[in-house]
């Protein structure tokens, strides 16, 4: 997903000193996207695309973009009509300022697993994802330190007719740099609990004094209520995190 190449081409150069696939760097057909995660929508045939750099968009099998959801600047004219109005919960439009917008309504950042949550069923014209919004770079807001930049979890209803998104749910942001992951992350819907598990996968990799830890929590989204948490510390400032899954043992056959 990440790697952007021309696969008709006779020839393929990556540089010898990265690893095979690993094409950093945001230069003229390097990764200029960085698609870290794709949700698809039976509903309409479609897939949502979390492009760290852009945002978050839906994409038909026409190959015609839906809908961004993302700040609205900086886009051109053809896409910028596409972009996701926000709205509170009666409906009435927020106002947004570079990149900031009142009330409680915030875009994601450089986000990761932007993914329609099975907390609905998703089957008509509103939509429900969840999304791991790591926050770094947010607009025209981005903090002077880096101890001030958090990362959060978040739920969004997209009302696909109408064009507007709301913001349902967030966690993450009142914990600050202890909770802030610049890089990976995930959150997931476990339908047998009712609850999120979330993932905050590389909270202090900016900090070189110290230790980088994985925080795994779980949080029921109607109260906020932690359900579960635990920290688990990387063996040196080499290891870093990618996502952290539940798995069912029950599910193997011993």
């Amino acid at each position: 997903m990440c790697l952007n190449i021309d696969m008709d081409a006779k020839e393929i150069k990556i540089s010898d000193d990265l690893p095979f696939g690993d094409v950093t760097s945001t230069g003229t057909g390097r990764n200029w996207a960085h698609v870290n995660s794709i949700s698809y929508d039976p509903s309409d045939d479609s897939i949502i695309l979390s492009l760290r750099h852009q945002g978050i968009v839906k994409i038909g099998r026409d190959k015609k973009v839906k809908w961004i959801l993302a700040s609205p600047e900086g886009w051109s004219a053809d896409f910028k009509e596409k972009v996701l109005v926000p709205v509170d919960k009666n409906g009435n439009k927020i106002k947004c300022e570079n990149s900031k917008c009142e009330g409680d309504f915030d875009w994601s950042w450089t986000q990761h697993t932007a993914w329609l949550t099975p907390r609905y069923d998703n089957k008509g014209s509103v939509k429900h994802i969840s999304v791991f919004d790591n926050g770094d770079g947010r607009g025209m807001e981005q903090p002077a330190l880096k101890e001030q930049k958090y990362s959060r979890a978040v739920e969004y209803k997209i009302d696909e007719k109408k064009g507007t998104v709301e913001q349902m749910w967030e966690f993450g942001k009142e914990r600050g740099f202890d909770f802030y992951s610049a890089v990976t992350s995930n959150v997931e819907w476990q339908k047998d609990k009712s609850t999120y598990f979330i993932s905050s996968s590389n909270v202090y990799l900016l900090k070189p004094d110290k230790t980088i830890k994985m925080v795994l929590v779980e949080i029921d989204p109607k109260s906020n209520d932690v359900k579960f948490e635990m920290d688990v510390e990387s063996a040196s400032r080499d290891d870093v995190a990618y996502r952290a899954l539940v798995i069912d043992p029950n599910i193997f056959n011993y």
